[in-house]
């Protein structure tokens, strides 16, 4: 999946960086109104080179180390923006000391010839979640001769970033690392949210032409508080070139026992991309948890993941 993403690339990104965060854990999304939320790498070829759009450039950069570049995330009423040299990567810290929103990350680069992947992570630079909300929150990949599709958080919401949060962005291109441009759309915080990653740890499943399944987990509601589950972020690498599995996937709720109270599996869910439904309500003790299902030939690789929008 994104990664079959050379994982080991970017696990030497994430060694190169560190664990990094504010070391206070994600605090508490404020309650925001209900918002209505409405290929594998393949063989190089040659392609013209895009024009790479153009943004304000964000305030407050500079290189800290040879890898990694430090920017202060502040709210703009435009997409700004930041240019970073091969194989580094950005962090953003939320210093304004209130909480904020980012509704949409763009990743650009002139380079037309690969496959390639960007992924943003919250306060952990780690390809999964240990604590949940902490670690990767989206991930987008391009295809050959094609743009990269932006990281959403929803639609109408964003990904909340509480003072002293950090985020990181990080990208890998097969089979070099090259500059991007990484621009993020950020505002004060209206319709913040968390996301919730299932798989906790990303998974490259390697195909048996069986049915295989992600990991099973759960993450539990233990913040004192109802929570609202509205919709997925979802990403899908079937191992046969396409977005979607041949399988089922669903998300659920649990109750304290464990029984199920929420099951969904609309097929939407087995695809890349946003998906929205009904908000669902997880009352402190209750869990949430997503898994997805495909079968598909040797030697090929699959992955899936969602990013579940909770708030």
């Amino acid at each position: 999946m994104k990664a079959a993403l050379s994982i080991l690339a970017l696990s030497a990104l994430v060694a190169c960086g560190g664990g990094g965060g504010s070391g206070g854990g994600f605090l508490p999304v404020a309650p925001a109104p209900v918002v209505t939320v409405a290929q594998e790498p393949a063989q190089a070829v040659q392609a013209d080179e895009p024009i790479v759009k153009l943004y304000p450039v964000n305030p407050g950069c500079s290189m800290v180390s040879a890898n990694h570049m430090s920017c202060e995330l502040i709210s703009h009423e435009q997409t700004i923006g930041v240019g970073v040299p091969p194989g580094v990567y950005v962090t953003f810290t939320n210093n304004t000391g209130t909480h904020l929103q980012i509704n949409r990350i763009d990743a650009e680069t002139g380079e037309r010839q690969f496959w390639s992947e960007h992924c943003a992570y919250l306060n952990v630079f780690l390809t999964g979640q240990n604590a949940a909300g902490q670690g990767e929150v989206g991930c987008a990949a391009k295809q050959i001769g094609k743009d990269y599709p932006p990281i959403l958080f929803g639609q109408g919401t964003g990904l909340g970033v509480a003072p002293g949060d950090v985020v990181y962005l990080a990208s890998h291109t097969e089979p070099l690392a090259i500059n991007h441009t990484f621009a993020m759309d950020v505002k004060v915080q209206t319709t913040g949210l968390m996301a919730w990653r299932m798989p906790k740890i990303d998974q490259v499943i390697d195909c048996n032409g069986q049915q295989q399944s992600t990991v099973w987990s759960t993450w539990e509601n233990t913040t004192g508080r109802n929570l609202n589950l509205t919709g997925a972020s979802i990403y899908a690498e079937s191992g046969a070139a396409t977005h979607t599995l041949n399988g089922q996937a669903c998300i659920f709720v649990m109750d304290a026992s464990g029984a199920t109270k929420y099951q969904n599996c609309d097929s939407a869910l087995k695809t890349r991309g946003e998906v929205k439904f009904p908000v669902v309500t997880i009352a402190p003790g209750e869990s949430v948890a997503a898994q997805g299902v495909n079968a598909c030939s040797a030697p090929s690789v699959w992955g899936w993941a969602a990013w579940m929008q909770v708030w």
